[in-house]
């Protein structure tokens, strides 16, 4: 594997279970996230994905705005 492979194999989808586990979210939590547009998605066949990406943005902006409020 090389070094532009492993950088795609760590950006690119996740299951719905990989995703639960990387917030530490149970499923119906992270499809309402999913539905209210907070967690972007996209269907592979069936199966919803969702980007690595994403899910470390999202991340990212529930601590940010945790900070902010924790400061106000």
């Amino acid at each position: 594997m090389t070094l532009d492979s492993k950088k795609h194999a760590v950006e690119g989808l996740c299951s719905v279970r990989e995703a639960c586990e990387f917030l530490s979210l149970g499923k119906s939590s992270l499809y309402s996230l999913m539905q209210k547009g907070d967690v972007p998605f996209c269907f592979v066949g069936k199966n919803r994905r969702i980007p690595r990406k994403a899910l470390i943005e999202f991340t990212e902006r529930v601590l940010e705005e945790r900070q902010i409020s924790l400061s106000s």
